[in-house]
């Protein structure tokens, strides 16, 4: 429900978004997220389906504790493959806009996505990690949140950065395609502030539970404990096969 819901509010909110940007805007839009979408399959786009599976085998076993080590060492390969996705996006932006996509005034709107993708990357691990222990809820409830905070803060930055854009490309002599490219740029913000807000309301429901969590690890049965090497191992080799696919 919260999926259907959240994809309902995606495409209510495109309305305003693409009226503001207009038809260079929404172009300018459209190659950022299409390069980002794909950065985003490489980096993290399946740990939430791998540390859910993975947790919860150990969850089953009664190896909350190696629940537990898999989920830090899953954030730990989040924080790397999304801050390298992030660098190639933020640094590659001039060649992947103007050689790749060839739209080279996508850069902005592309830049302001960079820091999403590690964002993301961390936000997946966490909702994966409820997953894994059998409750949706959280991942669902910050799913609304997240959608609910692009669609507000995705049209009001375009709004203001179409106008300031347009000012800009005056002095340039391109008011409108400058006022797109900026437009685009402010969509995309509600992208990140979106994934921002949903990242903090995960975090804070795993942080209320993590002392009830501790409990219960006391009352594992098995007590032995995973390396992180066998740990890194079996989460590249879950999510290597969902990646191909």
């Amino acid at each position: 429900i919260a999926s259907i819901i959240s994809r309902i509010i995606g495409l209510i909110y495109r309305i305003p978004l693409t009226a503001i940007i207009g038809d260079i805007g929404n172009d300018y839009y459209g190659a950022a997220m299409e390069v980002y979408s794909i950065l985003l399959l490489i980096s993290s786009y399946s740990l939430p389906l791998a540390v859910s599976k993975l947790v919860s085998t150990r969850v089953a076993r009664s190896e909350r504790k190696n629940a537990y080590r898999l989920f830090k060492g899953a954030l730990i390969f989040a924080v790397i493959s999304g801050t390298i996705a992030a660098l190639i996006v933020y640094f590659g932006a001039e060649i992947i806009t103007v050689y790749l996509v060839k739209t080279p005034l996508s850069i902005f709107a592309l830049k302001v996505l960079a820091p999403t993708l590690l964002i993301v990357a961390v936000l997946g691990v966490v909702r994966g990690f409820f997953q894994g222990m059998g409750t949706m809820m959280p991942s669902a409830l910050s799913q609304l949140l997240e959608q609910i905070v692009n669609a507000v803060v995705s049209v009001w930055t375009a709004y203001m950065l179409f106008g300031y854009g347009s000012r800009i490309g005056a002095v340039l002599g391109n008011s409108e395609q400058y006022g797109a490219a900026y437009g685009a740029a402010g969509g995309t913000i509600g992208t990140g502030v979106g994934a921002l807000v949903a990242l903090l309301f995960v975090l804070f429901v795993f942080f209320v539970y993590r002392p009830v969590y501790r409990r219960q690890i006391l009352r594992d049965r098995r007590k032995g404990e995973e390396s992180y090497r066998d740990i890194f191992f079996v989460l590249i080799m879950t999510i290597v096969p969902v990646l191909l696919s």
